[in-house]
């Protein structure tokens, strides 16, 4: 069973996080240039920029709080709008450059990038992290490990990962690909952790999705 994700009215976050993450990385599966033999479309089901724009990412942040948004380049000038929507103010731009000659009409796309937002009184931790990496490629939409070293660096915690495709330790996540550890509403998923199940106040609703 799916939890009934409509029903909750506000997003619920696991006890260690009840004040919100204070750094969120969202890596959304865009619809925009996704398509044809190459594109998302064929390794994961993809999101409309009103969809997007509607998670409610600032309820699930800290007053102060980072936000890095992934965006592709054909998705720049949404990412910084969508941004905006969620309470943040875009701040920097982190460049992660991949050894290789990629896809693209006009330039060959050999980059993808993270806009880094913040909110409220949120300064980062470090004052010497460069605003690129080369980092390899592996799986589609993989994003590097070496990328987080750099975010758990420059932003402080608790953290939470949306769209997230595997755990990573001391992070809380949410995504279709793993057992999530907030619940969204709006936005159920097919499975959620121990972790976020024993907050959820429907005892009925716990039970059925742990057994299913």
């Amino acid at each position: 069973m799916v939890l009934d994700a409509m029903k909750i009215k506000a997003p619920i976050l696991p006890g260690t996080m009840s004040k919100g993450a204070s750094t969120v990385i969202v890596d959304p599966p865009w619809n925009v240039q996704q398509r044809g033999n190459y594109g998302a479309v064929n390794h994961y089901k993809l999101m409309t920029l009103e969809l997007i724009k509607a998670l409610p990412v600032g309820g699930l942040c800290a007053e102060n709080a980072h936000c890095w948004l992934w965006v592709t380049n054909a998705t720049m000038e949404d990412g910084f709008s969508i941004l905006r929507a969620w309470g943040f103010t875009p701040r920097s731009i982190f460049t992660w450059f991949k050894p290789r000659l990629g896809l693209g009409v006009y330039l060959r796309n050999c980059t993808e990038h993270c806009i880094l937002a913040t909110r409220g009184k949120a300064p980062v931790r470090v004052k010497n992290q460069p605003n690129v990496g080369i980092f390899p490629i592996q799986d589609h939409s993989h994003k590097p490990e070496e990328f987080y070293d750099i975010v758990e660096r420059v932003s402080p915690g608790p953290y939470l990962e949306l769209f997230a495709r595997r755990p990573r330790h001391g992070w809380a996540a949410w995504g279709n690909e793993i057992d999530s550890d907030v619940a969204i509403p709006g936005y159920p998923v097919p499975k959620y952790s121990d972790t976020i199940l024993s907050a959820l106040p429907d005892s009925k609703n716990k039970k059925e999705d742990k057994n299913k």
